[in-house]
């Protein structure tokens, strides 16, 4: 294979840049750190597929996906033809779970037949993704607007994410998404905007019930864990009733026989749970990779380094007490029980869709590091001047113990 005659990624890579220009801009409100993203990352793209594209770094599963696709968009059905074209598409893709295709038909019908078509509106999801886990950061977790947009910045110019949104061509990268969606929504609910947090997570549920099913079922468990460690839930009976009634959506998609017959097909494939989930959090060994995954040797060798901040930050954000700081961790924590269960799913693929969990964990414990340690030195004037942050930007620290409160800058 070879990389692909520029003009044909002008297209796309325009999209990318106005596209990315706009939704950073929306979240962000800073001209300059939307042009820099949008360009770094629109640029990654163009220099992949235009000079470095060869097929070493593509799979089985993604050239299905492009394949099916492509006969999908052959024959003029995308998105906006789901509905009336069901049983067609069904029948092409042979399977129910047809979301994936069509999401590749209808980026080829917008973009052209090639490889970089979907990975296109990939990289795009990457800044939605980005904007939703910064919002949900400040509506649950107190975090300020300039802090915010910082964590906007690292989430959308992650090197994990980055490669695996730019690279391969897979459906890992939307579930990222609509999961970050989720989160959210859980955030609104730390504020008291239920019904906005209701159909934002409508939304997200469905794109996950067409993607990847369990992930919104392992949403809603970790949503009814979080309710009876809150007092506040405890107390709440309109979010014991939400709940209640996403399970039920869950149970009735998917039917009780399925269900039964899914966790039948768990206990028997389960392993050690203990090696396991060491084996997904490390995995893999930077440089030591399969020739498919060289691709991830530099951004995993940033992710091993950044693993002691990732834990320090699941500490702080768990301290943190807000039902959405607690739902990020708990999430996160079962996610991971869940895939280091079955040596199958131990791979990095499946640590994508919570990619902006772990950047997340990574940032505030960062944050948290340098804050706690800002103000042991503010406690010795003797050492340092008390000047080191403009008076302005500074908030009164809390009690709860948490470093993210101490110099808290306002939003």
């Amino acid at each position: 294979m070879h990389p692909f005659p520029f003009i044909e990624l002008v297209w796309p890579t325009v999209f990318i840049l106005v596209a990315g220009l706009v939704i950073s801009y929306a979240f962000t409100r800073r001209v300059v750190l939307s042009y820099v993203v949008s360009i770094v990352k629109a640029g990654l793209f163009l220099l992949y597929f235009g000079y470095l594209f060869d097929g070493t770094y593509t799979f089985l599963d993604d050239w299905k996906y492009l394949d099916i696709g492509e006969q999908l968009a052959g024959n003029h059905v995308g998105l906006l033809d789901l509905i009336s074209h069901y049983k067609f598409i069904v029948s092409t893709v042979a399977g129910e779970n047809i979301a994936y295709y069509v999401y590749n038909a209808t980026a080829v019908q917008v973009f052209g037949f090639g490889y970089y078509a979907p990975v296109a509106i990939n990289i795009v999801l990457t800044f939605l993704a980005a904007g939703l886990l910064m919002k949900a950061a400040r509506c649950g977790l107190g975090m300020s607007r300039r802090i915010g947009i910082g964590l906007f910045a690292v989430l959308a110019l992650s090197p994990d994410i980055l490669a695996w949104s730019t690279i391969p061509n897979f459906k890992d990268t939307l579930v990222m998404t609509a999961t970050a969606g989720a989160v959210y929504a859980v955030s609104l609910v730390d504020q008291h905007r239920t019904l906005r947090a209701i159909v934002v997570a409508l939304a997200a549920a469905f794109v996950l019930a067409v993607t990847r099913l369990y992930v919104p079922l392992m949403l809603g468990v970790a949503f009814g864990i979080t309710l009876f460690m809150s007092p506040r839930g405890r107390r709440n009976p309109w979010l014991w009733l939400l709940a209640a009634f996403a399970l039920a959506v869950v149970v009735r998609y998917m039917g009780h026989g399925s269900l039964m017959g899914a966790l039948h097909t768990l206990r028997a494939q389960m392993v050690d749970p203990v090696v396991g989930v060491v084996r997904f959090v490390v995995t893999p060994i930077p440089f030591h990779t399969s020739p498919g995954y060289g691709f991830m040797d530099i951004p995993q060798m940033i992710y091993w380094a950044l693993l002691p901040l990732m834990f320090y930050g699941i500490a702080c954000v768990w301290r943190k007490g807000t039902i959405s700081s607690r739902f990020m961790v708990i999430y996160f924590v079962l996610m991971i029980l869940l895939y280091g269960s079955f040596s199958t799913l131990q791979g990095a693929r499946h640590r994508v869709q919570i990619d902006g969990l772990v950047v997340l964990f990574q940032y505030y414990g960062f944050l948290g590091l340098v804050r706690s340690r800002f103000r042991r030195r503010v406690r010795q004037p003797l050492d340092a001047p008390l000047d080191l942050v403009p008076e302005e930007d500074i908030e009164p620290a809390t009690n709860d113990g948490d470093p993210m409160n101490a110099g808290h800058a306002r939003p």
